[in-house]
């Protein structure tokens, strides 16, 4: 299935029609989600099988590269689009961002090139589309993390542009536990504590659990079921569990176990 996603992504789109066709003259691009997302799966194969590792190391380096194409405007920010060469698009497809989306594959480039030893890469990650793109999409005036933003300061066409969606604040927690994991930067924690702090004082139900997804830009429940067609059991559970693992080895490693 996985050599079939790859021959998908790299060769024929055309196997896996999850929409209609492209009307002629629509762009072509290049969306952050496909190398991050196979950037992801091939870990998860790997914790399986590691002898995979060396089988799927030239497509782990071709996601790396894809990844850090989107980072555009001397890498001042990290575009969901891009052109098929790497470039910046024009009207609103290429001035799209999302911050949620540049933080998660952050620690997917973060985590990549911990196995890999590349402390460049490490830097890079944490510098570029951690800490940049938490910053550039945190809600100043009521917290939170932005879902869309143009970065020419346009008003972004996605109706739902302003509000603060669980997966993204659920992919920062683990983006800064895992730098503060990897530098020992206290910055970084402080970071994974203002996120914390937000995200269980508004998504989390303390009287009936779980979480609700979706808020809107001042923090009040916009929807407020638990489950959805978008909201599945996913990054809730992950972020949790994660972050559950990485604060355990911290405190271990502190008291010398």
């Amino acid at each position: 299935m996985f050599e079939r996603i790859v021959y998908w992504v790299r060769k024929d789109p055309s196997i896996v029609m999850l929409e209609l066709p492209p009307l002629p003259g629509v762009t072509s691009s290049n969306n952050i989600a496909v190398p991050m997302m196979l950037l992801c799966v091939i870990d998860c194969l790997e914790l399986m099988d590691q002898s995979l590792t060396d089988k799927y190391l030239e497509i782990s380096k071709w996601s790396v590269d894809q990844i850090l194409s989107h980072r555009q405007r001397n890498n001042t920010i990290v575009l969901e689009n891009v052109g098929l060469q790497g470039e910046e698009l024009p009207g609103t497809l290429g001035r799209v961002t999302i911050p949620g989306h540049a933080i998660e594959a952050g620690w997917f480039l973060l985590q990549y090139a911990v196995k890999q030893n590349d402390s460049s890469l490490k830097q890079l990650a944490i510098r570029d589309f951690i800490v940049n793109m938490f910053n550039y999409g945190w809600d100043k005036q009521y917290g939170g993390i932005l879902y869309y933003l143009d970065v020419d300061k346009f008003s972004p066409v996605q109706l739902e542009w302003n509000m603060k969606l669980w997966w993204t604040h659920n992919e920062a927690l683990i983006a800064f536990l895992m730098a503060y994991q990897e530098t020992r930067d206290i910055t970084m924690i402080e970071m994974f504590a203002k996120i914390f702090d937000y995200c269980y004082s508004k998504y989390v139900d303390k009287e009936h659990g779980e979480w609700v997804g979706y808020l809107n830009q001042d923090g009040s429940v916009s929807m407020n079921f638990k489950g959805g067609p978008w909201k599945g059991c996913f990054h809730v559970p992950r972020a949790l569990l994660m972050c559950k693992q990485m604060l355990g080895n911290l405190l271990n490693k502190k008291q010398g176990h």
